[in-house]
């Protein structure tokens, strides 16, 4: 949602300069919201080309390597592909805050597709930037608010993640008491899949240990409610659907 706004918002400044080649402009408009990246194409298809000034695209696909939105989060490869759009002009709002579109005439249809490579999610996971949100993410492994209160008493070190193949991963890391140099070892392994039409992201045969020992059995339901929370279903609320 956040490229795809950064996108329209260019065409707020297309319509002004005669001769200027929209897809460079386009590009322009994406590097500016961007940390950096690596390597950026944009093709915007338009026939005839008088549409464009009537709030009418054809087509437009993106294609990037190395793509930084913060500097802590190298995605690999970013590939868009959005189907024709029909903007009013005049009524055309955009909210970047809140990743919301007002004035279109027709919905948004885009296919995305996004490659994380090992390398890049634990060179993420080891940043400052990604400590607090990973905190947060395990103490919904706490289903009682008295686990959940002694769990803001830890902190993680030094996590990572394994691709292990057959859609299974590794998550590692080590937790410590804050003030105190002692550390336990956490290791979950679970099989993923996007489930139920492709609007659920699924843990399968999750497995959690605790120094190498199996883990008292909250913590695997806990880890399964939190994977509730990526229920592609809620963001219809922001008016997507998928």
């Amino acid at each position: 949602m956040e490229l795809i706004t950064i996108l329209l918002s260019g065409f707020m400044t297309l319509f002004s300069g005669a001769g200027l080649a929209v897809d460079t402009v386009a590009e322009q408009k994406i590097e500016e919201k961007l940390y950096t990246v690596e390597e950026l194409q944009v093709r915007i298809d338009n026939t005839p080309s008088y549409k464009l000034v009537q709030g009418q695209v054809d087509r437009v696909r993106i294609a990037a390597r190395g793509l930084y939105p913060i500097p802590a989060m190298r995605i690999d490869t970013f590939e868009l592909e959005m189907d024709p759009i029909d903007v009013d002009l005049a009524n055309l709002v955009l909210d970047e805050q809140n990743k919301t579109i007002q004035g279109l005439r027709r919905p948004l249809l885009v296919a995305m597709r996004f490659v994380f490579t090992q390398e890049d999610i634990n060179q993420a996971l080891s940043s400052p930037e990604f400590a607090d949100y990973l905190e947060i993410l395990t103490l919904n492994l706490f289903n009682s608010a008295t686990l959940r209160r002694a769990a803001y008493r830890y902190q993680l070190v030094n996590p990572q993640v394994e691709f292990l193949g057959n859609n299974r991963i590794r998550f590692e890391t080590d937790i410590e008491e804050r003030g105190y140099n002692d550390r336990l070892k956490l290791t979950v392994e679970t099989g993923v899949e996007i489930g139920e039409a492709s609007q659920r992201f699924r843990l399968i045969s999750p497995e959690v240990r605790v120094n190498d020992r199996p883990a008292p059995g909250q913590f695997v339901k806990g880890l399964m409610a939190a994977s509730d929370r990526f229920n592609l279903n809620r963001l219809e609320d922001n008016g997507i659907q998928s």
